[in-house]
């Protein structure tokens, strides 16, 4: 059975000394790459991406330990400025400060291996080094929840990130954690994420929890349970344990679960209505699409001397109709049709619907789907 280090905290800086109990046992000879969750390029106090103060405290335990080569890695999401994440995060400013290496993993070398659909390529820099994955809490519309396992996403090449969303994602992500695992994995449920994450549409939640393990399995399903989730329900953790990679009960070091835990709320798992925006996404789509739209309404709110033409027709719909977004692989056209905007390249196959306004891209850029509100009253 392995062992989870769970601690409540009440401030970050207690964060520096929990390190300390954990049973981090590194050569100081082998390099080491961390691994945050930086999925979108905003700050870390919204709780959508990792929080850089721990990173920050992390990399001086490791230089107090003796380790001198250190990276962070990351492949940020579809569609995404990978140097934009960097420096909006707080990633970039950290490793200048820190002299620590940064790698863009969507351009990193990579080699190939063999797995259940063909091979995949996985970054280089991962065979030799030290592997600390650093994901977040999080609640995810896709996949239930997003911890330590789907966190490996981000090691995908862009091509190979698509080949997932179209496989479904749970087995990919399962069949990933067989090919590649963390050497220790630190889960941040800081300030987590609940509802319709892993993006903004979710909720900020302060839970003030640490938990950490070299099983990162084991990591997941505790956090699965910190969230009043059982491990069973999230397929990819199912499939995982199936498999043999890991344990689901693992055993728990320092407070208890049932004194950390807290009931999550669940993404809404199918149309959400709110203020005439009804979005409709179908199992297959990935956050990216619904992210862009609304940065697209964001965007258009925040200026709109610069985008009256679009923000208009928005409120226009409504105060008076509905707007349906709809977005995925397979995904169908609403029985109300009267405004549809079709978001991505997934949605192709509607394009020519006299109903729908087209938006292509993987993903689109929120400019775009600014653009797309402006023929909402044509």
């Amino acid at each position: 059975m392995p062992d989870i280090y769970l601690k409540k905290i009440k401030h970050i800086s207690q964060f520096s000394d929990w390190l300390k109990e954990l049973p981090l046992s590194i050569p100081k000879d082998r390099p080491v790459v961390l691994k945050p969750n930086l999925v979108y390029p905003i700050s870390w106090k919204s709780g959508v991406v990792s929080d850089v103060r721990q990173a920050g405290m992390l990399i001086e335990h490791l230089r107090r330990l003796g380790v001198s080569d250190i990276t962070i890695a990351e492949g940020p999401g579809l569609g995404v400025d990978p140097v934009e994440a960097f420096e909006k995060t707080g990633f970039g400013e950290l490793s200048r400060k820190q002299n620590v290496s940064l790698l863009d993993l969507n351009q990193a070398p990579r080699y190939q291996v063999k797995w259940y659909d063909g091979e995949l390529s996985l970054p280089l820099i991962f065979k030799d080094a030290y592997y600390i994955n650093l994901p977040k809490l999080k609640t995810h519309i896709n996949t239930l929840v997003t911890l330590g396992l789907k966190n490996q996403k981000g090691l995908l090449s862009y091509s190979d990130k698509k080949r997932f969303h179209k496989n479904g994602l749970h087995r990919p992500v399962a069949e990933l954690y067989k090919l590649i695992r963390p050497d220790f994995t630190i889960l941040d449920g800081f300030t987590a994420i609940e509802g319709d994450g892993p993006l903004f549409a979710g909720k900020k939640v302060g839970l003030k929890v640490l938990m950490a393990g070299a099983d990162s399995l084991a990591v997941d399903a505790a956090g699965c349970r910190l969230m009043g989730i059982d491990p069973l329900e999230v397929e990819h953790l199912k499939l995982a344990y199936e498999m043999g990679l890991g344990s689901i009960e693992p055993g728990i070091v320092g407070d208890q679960l049932k004194d950390c835990a807290r009931k999550f709320k669940r993404p809404e798992m199918e149309m959400l209505k709110m203020l005439g925006l009804h979005n409709q996404r179908t199992p297959l789509a990935c956050s990216m699409c619904g992210g862009a739209a609304r940065e697209g309404l964001i965007s258009s709110a925040k200026n709109p001397g610069k985008w009256a033409r679009s923000l208009m027709p928005v409120l226009w719909q409504m105060a008076f109709g509905r707007i349906n977004f709809v977005y995925g692989q397979e995904a169908a056209l609403p029985k109300n049709r009267k405004k549809v905007i079709a978001v991505g390249d997934c949605t192709r196959h509607l394009k020519n619907d006299p109903s729908v306004i087209w938006v292509e891209g993987c993903p689109p850029s929120p400019e775009m789907l600014v653009e797309a509100f402006a023929k909402l009253r044509k």
